[in-house]
């Protein structure tokens, strides 16, 4: 299914006109008011005749826009429009005033202020600026002194920067890039024997945002040979710093961003040279790096480079991993289109037949030559290297400073996109290829034990997504081991663990998963005859589900797994009786077809298969009622 953009919670309380009150607004006038007052004379020296106060005015206001208080005010004041002309100044301190005070707007005020930066046409002087730094930076002669190639260095890590601020934020900003010709500038910059890696860094993450779904910028990269080899070159360097490791991955997904304008046979080779830099990146033993600061986790910033690496390498390989879904942009026409009423009529079809607008999820193929890079890098050995805990010591040290802090966010954060990778991983290959029955068994108890053991949150930071992606792979795992009959490796523990969880996590996303998971595993369990307490269990954890204050979605998951559960078995009615789940199903009937009427247009991605849901469980009441 599609992701669904989450929405932002408003500071406000409700009314019902809509809009602000007088007050409110009368209040916010009154403080812009007094804002403005303070930052007019300095947005007015921005275009004073006398060099010193222009840069004195940037140098005040670099700090000021990181008020949010001042933000409105100097927009209103042109700050934007002011400022632009000045990143093509003659004095080189201006043009760096300049350029910080704009970057800092950029990070300050989000995207939002990112595109009315755009809007007031900051992009012509930058675009300028970007060239003029970039060439001037290139071409330094080492005779000028270490402060003209410090300050050349800035700017051009100023005005890449900013480039790459709004680019991520405004498709017109990507769009001007792609008009201007600054993809050559861009290329150039990665050639790290002209310029340092803090310039190329910063022009490497910008080229990685640039080109996704970019066909402009796909077409003119694969349409020059130079700048093809530039960027081959950029990949296959040597050096195994953290800045060029991260420099290494970043130009692995400028180049898959841009798979498809490259020619088939040629992009199978490079196929193999992305999947060869990303493993040997993952190899890296951060928690080695991270022992030699302690016990002072000071000068982090290495550590923070290697780990961004490795996230980013773990997304690619991710995306690598999961085929493209073709059905993504088909659940708008479906919403449009089916009506409860006339899925009622289709409801006397059976319990096996699928609903109308059922979609086929499963993804194409991985090609032979993905498999091959992964199976031959041993991909998935390393991928579950990264998905481990360290030494408790260490995060015990590293939690007792600021910095430290820092890291552990960063190391759970590469930690939940390796689970993440992992499952891409597992839902792709198939179990011949992952080692076998044998070998899925030991992923089971392995990762269950990481995701579930008492001392966990010890080490997670964002507990939520942790546990989100953990049981992602432990539902793709199980999704594996379901054609296998009576598989070893759960046992009666596990599913009390996996009930228990199921029930006390608030996490609705792992919640799903989880209740997949015990899907599977009731599924199996039904067709055995001395299995009764473990249906009573499921039951149980499904029918508090059901009954509970709970989203269309999950009360469908739930369903979902009631009826993969107690279809068909020697001891599912008796389980199921036991537990009341017959009556509370019936219940159900009329309660979730109110529901879904009444909140039909917020159900988004979700609606196929929570309407599918109601279908069956009318299907599946009238298939028991027939004495199955």
């Amino acid at each position: 299914m599609g992701k669904t953009r989450a929405k932002k919670r408003s500071s406000y309380r409700y009314r019902a006109t809509g809009l602000p009150s007088v007050k409110e607004v009368e209040s916010e006038a009154q403080e812009n008011a007094g804002v403005g007052v303070k930052t007019l004379p300095l947005v007015e020296k921005l275009t004073s005749a006398v060099a010193t106060e222009r840069e004195c005015a940037c140098a005040s206001l670099a700090n000021l826009v990181f008020d949010h208080a001042a933000i409105p005010a100097l927009l209103q004041q042109d700050i934007v429009r002011r400022l632009g002309p000045l990143l093509i100044d003659d004095n080189r301190g201006i043009q760096e005033g300049a350029a910080g005070t704009l970057r800092n707007l950029s990070i300050s005020g989000g995207p939002e202020v990112c595109i009315k930066m755009v809007e007031q046409d900051v992009m012509t002087p930058l675009t300028t600026f970007v060239q003029q730094s970039l060439d001037s930076l290139g071409a330094i002669d080492e005779t000028l002194g270490s402060e003209f190639k410090r300050q050349s260095t800035s700017l051009a890590i100023q005005a890449v920067s900013l480039l790459w601020n709004l680019c991520e934020s405004s498709d017109v900003a990507v769009d001007i890039l792609n008009k201007c010709s600054l993809l050559p500038y861009l290329i150039a910059s990665l050639k790290t024997e002209i310029y340092p890696t803090s310039v190329a860094i910063p022009a490497a993450q910008c080229l990685h945002t640039v080109t996704e779904d970019n066909s402009v910028a796909a077409h003119c990269l694969c349409g020059s040979s130079d700048l093809m080899k530039t960027l081959e070159k950029s990949l296959m360097a040597d050096g195994s710093s953290s800045d060029m490791l991260l420099l290494k991955v970043l130009t692995a997904g400028v180049l898959y961003n841009i798979r498809y304008s490259i020619p088939p046979d040629s992009f199978n080779e490079l196929l193999q040279a992305l999947v060869k830099v990303l493993a040997q990146v993952l190899d890296v033993n951060c928690f080695d790096v991270i022992n030699k600061l302690l016990p002072e986790p000071t000068k982090i910033e290495d550590v923070q480079m290697l780990l961004n690496a490795q996230q980013l390498a773990l997304e690619i390989l991710s995306n690598m991993c999961c085929p493209e879904d073709s059905n993504d942009d088909e659940w708008e026409d479906v919403d449009d289109c089916v009506s409860l009423d006339s899925a009622d009529e289709e409801e006397e079809e059976g319990l096996q037949e699928t609903a109308q607008y059922d979609v086929d999820m499963n993804p194409e193929s991985l090609s032979t030559e993905m498999i091959n890079a992964i199976v031959t890098r041993e991909v998935p050995k390393r991928v579950l290297s990264k998905c481990s805990f360290g030494e408790a010591t260490v995060y015990e040290a590293l939690s007792a400073h600021a910095d430290g802090e820092k890291l552990l966010h960063i190391l759970s954060t590469v930690q939940a996109r390796a689970l993440i990778c992992l499952n891409n991983i597992v839902s792709a290959l198939d179990t011949d290829l992952l080692g076998g029955d044998e070998a899925l068994g030991q992923l089971w108890n392995s990762l269950f034990s990481l995701t579930f053991a008492a001392d966990t949150k010890v080490f997670v930071s964002h507990e939520e997504d942790f546990l989100e992606a953990a049981t992602g792979v432990l539902r793709s795992i199980m999704d594996k081991m379901s054609s296998v009959q009576e598989p070893q490796c759960i046992t009666a523990e596990h599913v009390t663990t996996l009930c228990r969880i199921t029930a006390d996590t608030s996490c609705e996303a792992a919640k799903v998963k989880l209740l997949s998971i015990l899907g599977f595993i009731g599924k199996m369990a039904a067709k055995r005859d001395n299995t009764l307490e473990v249906l009573k269990s499921l039951g149980i954890v499904f029918r508090d589900i059901i009954v509970g204050d709970h989203s269309l979605w999950l009360i469908s998951e739930a369903l979902d797994a009631v009826f993969d559960t107690f279809a068909d078995g020697p001891l599912v009615n008796t389980a199921a009786d036991s537990v009341g789940l017959m009556a509370n199903l019936v219940q159900l009937v009329p309660v979730l077809k109110s529901r879904i009427k009444t909140e039909r247009r917020t159900l988004g991605d979700h609606f196929p298969v929570i309407d599918a849901a109601r279908v069956n469980l009318t299907r599946f009441i009238k298939y028991k009622l027939k004495g199955h």
